[in-house]
């Protein structure tokens, strides 16, 4: 389940596309810490509005971003033999919590493992029961993301996907 755990995972940081929006309490300065960007005076009241997907799209932190790795998150052998859990840095500094998918603080999902675990066994009783394949012809490229849609949760393709589903006897 380790692998599916992390195809999980990174199905969700390719395809996860929610904004989280928050209302501003007090007043403070935001400095983005950056050479030549000013400083912002967010005031009480401002209504802020963030996309994960500019996190779990950033080439700092993901070498290959825009490519599909189902094991991207799967602990790997070091090599002295011990299992280490994957890590990710940028800019020399260690990252905590890469993927932001069920949101963070006090509002964190409260159903988070629990869709996480269902899906993953859901996904092991569908890979172990049943044969299964994409069917396109072949002038025809695979469904891709329909970016309209962009902000309001997992994205949609663009089309219905043809799969053809067989019993595995």
């Amino acid at each position: 389940m380790v692998l599916t755990k992390s195809a999980f995972t990174e199905a969700l940081r390719l395809y996860h596309g929610a904004f989280t929006t928050r209302e501003v309490s007090t007043d403070f300065v935001f400095d983005p810490k950056k050479p030549g960007q000013s400083k912002y005076l967010i005031q009480k009241g401002t209504r802020i509005m963030a996309f994960a997907a500019t996190l779990h799209h950033d080439p700092d932190l993901f070498h290959d971003n825009l490519t599909y790795k189902y094991d991207r998150f799967a602990p790997k052998m070091d090599k002295d033999g011990n299992v280490k859990p994957p890590e990710f840095s940028k800019n020399g500094k260690l990252i905590s919590e890469p993927t932001r998918f069920f949101g963070g603080g006090a509002h964190l999902c409260p159903g988070r493992k629990f869709i996480s675990y269902e899906m993953q066994a859901l996904v092991a009783v569908l890979l172990i029961r049943f044969d299964m394949k994409l069917v396109a012809s072949s002038d025809e490229s695979p469904p891709q993301i329909d970016y309209s849609s962009q902000g309001v949760g997992v994205s949609h393709p663009d089309r219905d996907p043809t799969i053809m589903v067989r019993l595995r006897t």
